[in-house]
């Protein structure tokens, strides 16, 4: 099935947590130490919705964070790691799900000397806009590829 703009908002698709656009978010030593995949965005097709996958290794944290509109379901889909909440850090494991409604500080991560990797996938509505406005992901590239021409 392809899987343009177009195709997806009439028909749907199927996505991979570990495809889409790649956010390589920590290096250390050239290693990469977390991946941040962008599945499923406005630019691919979707309206209302949002869905990224990341990958922690250990030592790695994504910081918490406020998203000012979106609310954020963000899943265990393995290993074990810490989701923190409001005000503090919880321990989770493969098939948590910690919500975050919009204005409330959320994050992730899998702490130094662990074992594993720890994955999440978040699903945010809508769209996390100052999400990919921080790490410079175009929704309309098409757009700026038009003015650049002008």
């Amino acid at each position: 099935m392809k899987k343009d703009k177009e195709n997806v908002r009439k028909y749907g698709n199927i996505f991979n947590i570990h495809e889409g656009y790649t956010w390589d978010n920590y290096t250390v030593d050239g290693i990469r130490m977390e991946d941040v995949h962008l599945v499923l965005t406005p630019r691919m097709g979707s309206q209302n919705i949002g869905i990224t996958s990341g990958i922690h290794y250990p030592g790695m944290e994504f910081e918490p964070h406020i998203h000012p509109l979106s609310e954020e379901l963000v899943f265990c889909h393995e290993g074990e790691g810490e989701f923190y909440l409001y005000d503090r850090w919880y321990p989770v494991k493969k098939g948590d799900v910690l919500y975050a409604p919009p204005g409330v500080k959320h994050g992730t991560r899998k702490r130094a000397g662990t074992e594993g990797v720890f994955v999440t996938i978040g699903v945010a509505t809508p769209p996390q806009l100052d999400l990919y406005n921080r790490i410079g992901y175009e929704l309309h590239p098409e757009e700026s590829v038009e003015k650049e021409e002008e």
